[in-house]
């Protein structure tokens, strides 16, 4: 997306840095993107109406010397991501996001940390829904008619549905909210406790869902499928242009696709996690120096624990978030390195691996919480270990029991 060719006979886009882990394929404007029909075999054939060629100045994209990754490497590496890598993922994250809603809302949203967990696990949770069932398509189409995508993603870009990617812009600055508190509530426990309000916390991040996810469908206006004529292999098929609403307010979709998602709201999440995670961390390791004096301090042994969770959950926000934003600045400096140009194979793989680590990103929290939190562990088995939990404790009960039994004597006659 980050140039566009407006031409008179074909209008195709290219991507920015904006949306590039969202679905990178349902934005990519190539002939073996979508669906496609047989060849035609006439030479009379007569393009179908709206139908645009598809025109190549002086290299193929997805065939070219400058690739560094070929076509078919790219299509078997798309393959095992979306068809294995990623559903396998999925049937971790998506439970265990759901669980982590459940114990969040059982343990009480009326403290501030908790509203924000649960947030995040909503955010995550939508997410991974959304691209899940366009990668559930994909994972039919590809072993049935080998397309990438089908009726459900044509729907999904004519629809502006492209949008709903936005809750993991929304999953990005509740992870740096989340930093922020409680770097705040180790520097100045008292004072944390009369500025956050639980209820500010909370209409700040329905804000940023309203908002953000928005715009997101804002951006996605700018995307549409339209009939392509491939002059070279002769095929008809569905690939996604742009529409003439973005042509009439390209400036600004320009700079929300490009200047909003893609540098400044992970950039500033990333750099607000960062700094908030090593002064905490320094704070902390202060307090537990002073463990001695500790009946003294402000911050109690309960709040140690739960910023040393804190602080391993944003270690893996960081992990997993500085390769997207650093792939999204290479693409600047790099216009190349782009849908459509001469590295257009090496583009899409890299995406295939992004989106990965966005899935870990969206799914890991939940063993932090369970290793890490013992409020958390102790509601998570009462909820979903109870039944469980209740007979080995009867067992656990019978056992010490007999244990206890005196031992009949034993007498000759």
């Amino acid at each position: 997306m980050a140039e566009d060719n407006k031409e008179e006979d074909i209008n195709l886009n290219s991507q920015s840095p904006g949306f590039v882990t969202g679905r990178g394929n349902t934005t990519e404007p190539w002939p073996e993107n979508l669906t496609s029909t047989a060849a035609p075999s006439s030479q009379n054939f007569t393009l179908p109406e709206g139908c645009v060629v598809l025109q190549f100045e002086d290299f193929i994209p997805w065939d070219n010397e400058d690739n560094l990754i070929s076509a078919e490497f790219e299509q078997f590496f798309h393959r095992v991501v979306t068809g294995w890598v990623l559903p396998m993922i999925f049937l971790i994250g998506g439970p265990t996001n759901v669980m982590n809603m459940v114990v969040f809302y059982k343990l009480g949203l009326k403290e501030r940390i908790n509203v924000c967990l649960f947030s995040l696990s909503l955010a995550d949770e939508l997410y991974m829904i959304r691209n899940m069932l366009l990668d559930g398509e994909r994972i039919y189409t590809q072993f049935t008619t080998g397309n990438r995508d089908g009726p459900l993603a044509q729907f999904v870009i004519n629809n502006n549905l492209i949008g709903f990617v936005g809750f993991t812009w929304v999953s990005q600055i509740i992870s740096a909210i989340i930093a922020s508190e409680r770097c705040f509530c180790i520097v100045s426990p008292l004072h944390s406790q009369t500025v956050l309000k639980t209820r500010t916390t909370a209409i700040f991040i329905a804000t940023c869902f309203i908002v953000v996810v928005g715009l997101c469908f804002v951006v996605a206006t700018r995307y549409r499928v339209m009939c392509v004529y491939d002059p070279l292999s002769g095929a008809v098929t569905d690939a996604v242009g742009s529409s003439e609403f973005y042509f009439q307010h390209q400036k600004f979709i320009d700079y929300l696709d490009s200047v909003v998602y893609g540098v400044t709201i992970p950039g500033a999440a990333l750099v607000t996690v960062t700094l908030t995670t090593i002064v905490t961390a320094v704070k902390l390791r202060q307090v537990v120096a002073k463990r001695a004096d500790m009946s003294s301090s402000k911050i109690s042994a309960r709040e140690v624990a739960v910023t040393r969770m804190l602080i391993c959950n944003s270690i893996l926000f960081i992990v997993c978030v500085f390769p997207i934003f650093f792939f999204r600045l290479i693409l600047f400096f790099v216009p190349e390195l782009n849908s459509g140009r001469r590295y257009h194979n090496t583009f899409l793989t890299v995406l295939w691996v992004l989106d990965v680590v966005a899935y870990i990103n969206s799914s890991f929290n939940f063993f932090i919480y369970y290793k890490m939190g013992s409020r958390y562990r102790e509601t998570f088995k009462e909820l979903f270990c109870k039944r469980r939990c209740l007979r080995n404790q009867t067992i656990g009960n019978s056992r010490e029991q007999e244990l206890h039994q005196p031992v009949p004597s034993i007498t000759r006659t």
